[in-house]
């Protein structure tokens, strides 16, 4: 009766060893998957913190100076995460050209962000484009 017994617990010595093999990939695609999605929502979340706080820089220097060059730069030295590529582009246009302070503001960002692990980036490319706008109206 002892020997039946323990030929039943020897034919079961790799069982978790082949559950968790079955489980491991999906396991770990789920965990990248995970690591990617909040990769891109901390660079969207950056890319409009940085794309609000230029249009409030150029909402309130207008009257000073309307040249776009320093709202670029003021956007550029205040995030340095998402802008840390060269796959970046940031547009400032006023809507009166003609007298900046008597109209709107709009700041654009677009970057590409590559993915932080290649799970995500074998099914949906290198890079993943965010952008952010923001209008604003301008103080005189």
């Amino acid at each position: 009766m002892k020997k039946s017994f323990l030929k039943k617990f020897r034919r079961e010595d790799g069982q978790a060893m082949v559950e968790f093999a079955l489980i491991l990939p999906i396991f770990l695609l789920i965990l990248c998957g995970i690591i990617d999605f909040g990769w891109l929502f901390y660079n969207q979340l950056s890319l409009n913190n940085a794309c609000r706080e230029g249009a409030r820089y150029a909402v309130v220097h207008t009257a000073e100076n309307a040249d776009t060059r320093s709202i670029i730069n003021h956007i550029e030295n205040m995030s340095t995460t998402v802008f840390a590529n060269d796959g970046v582009d940031i547009t400032v246009e006023y809507t009166s050209p003609a007298d900046p302070t008597s109209g709107d503001v709009k700041v654009s960002i677009q970057a590409d962000i590559s993915f932080f692990t290649p799970v995500l980036s074998s099914v949906l490319g290198k890079e993943k484009t965010i952008t952010s706008t923001v209008i604003m109206k301008v103080e005189s």
